[in-house]
């Protein structure tokens, strides 16, 4: 360690007080600097904790990381954590400004990863555990294809043979990146559908990772997940650690029965969607094999809100506005299943293409807009840098024409969607809108909660 090390944190340190005081988050900025002053800065800092523990994917990395830093923190563990997302290396650098006090329980590292940003922050680092969620498509561009991507990470987690590997097993490739490491564990869920969805979703591995033959696949939870086998090899989904055994969604919360090695979990999770069944039982899966009760660990997911700007609720005008992320195909046809409108509701897709988004967004044509066909008369504003891309992908896929408005400027596609005779708005961002859009949720609104739309019912 030399003097960089030192002067780094220092710096480091000022910058992100000035970048919060003047109201400029202060996520990155800080470790762009602390990194171009000392590049070993992560390497220096994680010697500091007990645990490390990595949660990377596309997507639901946010929330469970989120949750699994409150599960441990209700353990008593001392927890450091990225927890507004900023997930590439500066975004962790700046997390590590934060030292443990040491003053009870171990001190434990959280650390939200970019996929495709693993590998490089896995040379300044050995972590005790890594979560994979899931690989789906995303910002080719950043991301690459999917199989090369699997292969990367594949690379890296073969390099760590120390660490526990926490898998989904209902992803073919997620799956297969436990192959040949001692130390796995999976998770998924066992419950076949009962009824399929007549939403045609986007699906990406059709082929073995291992040896490339097509893949057979009984049924699907959602995109590409499900219950697979090879057609000429021995692959197969592996059967979980931690499985979902049955599960039900009704109205603002979804009940589950988590069955793992020593017993079996009921939880209970205010988060809106199917696929946040997904996140809650990754960060459980982990929790659980870290030793940590079950009673603290239900009540946890019990209180558990989500992440800022995803599912949040907003009141403007008496009107019940909900704030979605949506970065992909399978992410944004996963939150058009889950809105379930009682009422008349309002659509704002704000679709930018800025680097963070990803600059090609010929993927929005991958997404079935059949419900939106299902409310004929609910109108929809289109906004951001993309606005026109949007309007006439809804416009090709069956969308009258007239319910669609475009507005580039925030401000007014908000003020716009108000100024239709609904009861709701459903404003889904890409992530560069995420924020903006949120700051002016917060003026705009008589009040704010982050509660949640009534989500679709589906059985087990």
């Amino acid at each position: 360690m030399t003097w960089r090390f030192p002067v780094a944190r220092l710096v480091g340190r000022l910058i992100r007080f000035l970048a919060q005081t003047l109201g400029l988050g202060g996520t990155s900025l800080p470790g762009r600097v602390i990194l171009g002053i000392d590049p070993d800065f992560i390497k220096h800092t994680i010697r500091q904790f007990d645990l490390v523990i990595l949660i990377t994917g596309t997507n639901g990395k946010t929330t469970t990381a989120n949750l699994v830093a409150e599960i441990l923190r209700r353990h008593g563990d001392e927890v450091i954590h990225n927890r507004e997302g900023a997930n590439m290396l500066s975004g962790i650098a700046t997390a590590l400004l934060d030292r443990p006090r040491r003053k009870s329980g171990r001190s434990v590292a959280v650390l939200e990863v970019d996929e495709g940003n693993l590998d490089l922050l896995c040379q300044h680092l050995k972590p005790s555990a890594v979560v994979v969620t899931n690989l789906l498509r995303d910002q080719l561009d950043r991301y690459w294809e999917l199989q090369r991507l699997w292969q990367v990470i594949h690379d890296c987690l073969l390099s760590l043979p120390e660490a526990t590997l926490i898998l989904n097993a209902d992803d073919s490739l997620v799956a297969s990146l436990g192959y040949g490491h001692q130390r796995v564990q999976y998770y998924g869920v066992n419950q076949k559908p009962e009824q399929k969805s007549s939403i045609i979703e986007p699906r990406e591995a059709h082929f073995c990772p291992l040896c490339e033959a097509p893949l057979r696949f009984e049924y699907f939870q959602y995109s590409h997940l499900g219950q697979y086998a090879c057609t000429a090899c021995a692959y197969t989904r592996p059967e979980p650690n931690y499985c979902v055994i049955s599960y039900y969604i009704q109205a603002g919360t979804t009940s589950f029965k988590l069955r793992h090695p020593t017993g079996a979990l009921s939880l209970t999770t205010f988060l809106l969607g199917f696929y946040n069944i997904y996140n809650v039982t990754a960060a459980v899966s982990l929790a659980l094999s870290f030793n940590v009760p079950s009673a603290t660990i239900t009540a946890v997911v019990e209180d558990f809100l989500p992440p800022e700007g995803r599912s949040e609720v907003f009141y403007l005008r008496g009107k019940r506005c909900t704030l979605f992320l949506t970065k992909n195909p399978s992410g944004l046809t996963e939150v058009l299943k889950t809105i379930n409108p009682k009422t008349t509701l309002g659509f704002l897709f704000a679709i930018n293409d800025l680097a963070a988004d990803g600059r090609d967004v010929s993927w929005l044509w991958d997404v079935d807009y059949t419900h939106l066909n299902e409310h004929p008369t609910f109108p929809i504003v289109c906004a951001g840098l993309r606005a026109g891309d949007m309007a006439l992908c809804l416009k090709y896929n069956g969308i009258d024409p007239k319910r669609i408005k475009i507005q580039e400027n925030r401000l007014k596609s908000i003020l716009e969607l108000l100024n239709e005779p609904v009861d709701e708005l459903a404003i889904l961002c890409t992530y560069t809108n995420l924020a903006p859009y949120r700051k002016l949720l917060c003026k705009l609104g008589d009040k704010h909660e982050t509660i949640h739309l009534p989500s679709v019912s589906r059985s087990a």
